[in-house]
């Protein structure tokens, strides 16, 4: 700075550097803010949230641990820290109500076979390993129940072309095989554990024991599995490790096996919400909406899985706000934010929403494409027609793509993003998208900007399946383009995945997954440092993009000045009856029916 005299006038002139001009000239580079908003992501800051969120879990029904689950006062705790927090800092938060079906296992759950008593995944130690777990919407067994096992035609010869994986899929499974009044012991794979356990108690049985499939390391540990909050089935119902299961097999051929069993349960409807909100500056008519659920599973408090991704993105959204006022730069879309309720239930938050607003709007679509044809029956819309009310839909939806963020700091992390694309994971066991599935248009490009993310800080990142086992599974099913993190859950790591991210080799991920101890000493501090500035990176790229695609070298079908937000709705350069989901299709047939789907989430389901 320097100081001239002139008519007696002091002039202050001052002097700006080459590098100070560049960087206001930066300010129009959705890469440059996204920088600035991803280092102010802070871990003190973050560890705070989830000291809250610890300190909203409220004791279990027997007592042995805390909990966040929806429908327990620990999850309106918990939604009231988050509204209260986001109010502080200037946001107007909004509570969508649902009904959801509440289950809760009580205390006294016992398994025993042939006499020998096995441990719950509740008493399990370092030291002494989990044989079994009760499956999430289980049926009460009203007493102790001792019956006869009898199993469902297991298959052991996992390299046979002829191998079968799928018993007790199908009513037919059980003819010839006498299950009245036992205990059904079926094995995993082929279809959820609701379709076996309903099926094995239409035959007749009075319990089901799920063994572990048996065909991969990942397949061999307890099955901790649930029937989902839609099941219809009564009876009771376990998951239980692989070599169990086997040996239970081998010995019948010396002679029957008796199970003795006992679980009893809470299960009621109850009213439970979603907290959202969103950003005033940006287009409204683009949004980019960012997830996590908020719920724990009834066992523990949910810190790492998922304290984690509620805390990064409460933490997000301050500081996109802070820094949206301080940086010379105007947001071109708005943000919303997505704490779901009920994940742990079935995806039932976050399938609530889509099928509620998603539903809305493809109303719309097809009300509009009937007048303008002149058609006032659904029904006589033609192949043809109806992918023009899907390209309208997509049109007039303004949620343009969804980030999701679900347990971002295991204890034995690794680097997970969803392969949008689904180049490294297509032919994966986990991908439950097979067949002539493509994900919804731009979702390659978030994988993309993800993966850049980290690559500049110098990691590498494993592309994760897309299993459905989380809350992007609803949007995915509308058409909307998705992406996400995760580190990882009960699946172990391997020794190349030790040399690149550290940590133990044949050791969970997460070790407390579903489980009491999933508590804040649970929490990888590096993990959820570095992830929650990977979230705030993206999202905030995207928040100021108006050509969304333009360095997308992946997709040479659209000129790279109209890949916009918007258009990404409208291209018509794909198959839209392959690329969206079951729920258009599912729509489409009729506009009035936005009932649930529950996919896969973290909590396997088959």
């Amino acid at each position: 700075m320097k100081t001239f005299n002139v008519s007696g006038k002091k002039i202050v002139v001052i002097a700006m550097s080459a590098a100070l001009l560049t960087g206001f000239a930066g300010c129009e580079d959705p890469r440059w803010v996204a920088n600035k908003v991803s280092k102010a992501m802070k871990e003190k800051n973050l560890f705070d949230h989830l000291e809250a969120l610890e300190a909203a879990s409220v004791p279990t029904p027997d007592g042995n641990s805390i909990t966040r689950a929806a429908g327990t006062d620990g999850y309106e705790n918990s939604a009231d820290y988050i509204m209260k927090t986001l109010e502080k800092h200037g946001y107007e938060v909004t509570l969508q109500e649902f009904d959801f079906r509440s289950w809760v296992e009580l205390d006294g759950t016992t398994l025993s076979v042939n006499g020998q008593q096995l441990v719950h995944v509740r008493d399990a130690t370092d030291d002494i390993p989990a044989d079994y777990a009760a499956m999430s919407y289980s049926g009460s067994s009203d007493g102790a129940i001792s019956a006869d096992i009898a199993f469902v035609t297991p298959d052991f010869n996992f390299d046979s072309p002829d191998y079968d994986d799928t018993d007790g899929c199908e009513a037919t499974d059980f003819d010839g095989v006498d299950v009245t009044g036992k205990v059904a012991v079926i094995q995993r794979g082929g279809c959820t554990f609701d379709s076996k356990v309903v099926n094995a108690e239409n035959a007749g049985a009075v319990g089901v024991i799920v063994f572990n499939q048996g065909n991969d390391e990942g397949r061999k540990g307890v099955v901790n599995g649930t029937l989902g909050s839609d099941s219809a089935a009564t009876i009771p119902a376990f998951g239980a490790r692989y070599d169990l299961g086997k040996g239970w097999y081998d010995a019948l051929e010396s002679g029957a096996i008796t199970a003795a069993l006992s679980v009893q349960t809470q299960d009621e409807v109850v009213v439970t919400e979603n907290v959202l909100a969103e950003t005033k500056a940006g287009d409204p008519d683009q949004i980019v909406m960012v997830g996590a659920h908020l719920d724990s599973v009834p066992e523990g408090p949910g810190i790492q899985d998922n304290g984690s991704g509620s805390a990064a993105i409460l933490e997000y959204a301050i500081r996109l706000k802070k820094k949206m006022k301080r940086l010379p730069v105007t947001q071109k879309n708005k943000v919303r934010f997505a704490w779901w309720a009920a994940e742990e239930a079935g995806l039932v938050g976050s399938e609530y929403y889509t099928g509620e607003v998603f539903g809305a709007y493809y109303a719309d679509a097809q009300a509009q494409i009937m007048e303008e044809l002149g058609i006032s029956d659904p029904s006589e819309l033609t192949d043809e027609q109806r992918e023009m009310v899907e390209a309208r839909y997509l049109e007039i939806n303004p949620i343009k793509m969804y980030l999701n963020f679900d347990m971002i700091a295991s204890p034995n992390y690794i680097y997970g993003v969803m392969d949008g694309d689904l180049s490294d994971t297509k032919d994966s066991p986990d991908n439950a998208y097979p067949g002539d599935f493509e994900p919804p248009e731009g979702t390659g490009h978030i994988e993309g900007l993800f993966n850049e993310f980290f690559t500049d800080k110098g990691e590498v990142t494993v592309p994760q399946a897309l299993s459905k086992r989380s809350d992007y599974s609803g949007f995915a099913d509308w058409g909307i383009a998705f992406g996400g993190l995760f580190t990882g859950a009960e699946k172990t790591k391997s020794a190349e995945e030790v040399e690149q991210f550290g940590g133990e080799v044949d050791v969970a991920y997460d070790k407390c997954y579903h489980q009491a101890c999933d508590d804040i000493n649970n929490v990888n501090s590096v993990a959820m440092e570095m992830n929650s500035r990977a979230l705030a990176y993206v999202a905030t790229f995207y928040a100021m993009s108006e050509d969304l695609y333009a360095d997308d070298k992946n997709q040479q079908d659209a000129a790279p000045e109209t890949r916009t937000l918007r258009t990404l709705a409208v291209h018509d350069g794909h198959d839209h009856e392959h690329r969206i989901g079951e729920k258009i299709k599912s729509a489409s047939r009729e506009v009035a029916d936005h009932g649930h789907f529950h996919g896969d989430f973290d909590q396997d389901r088959k």
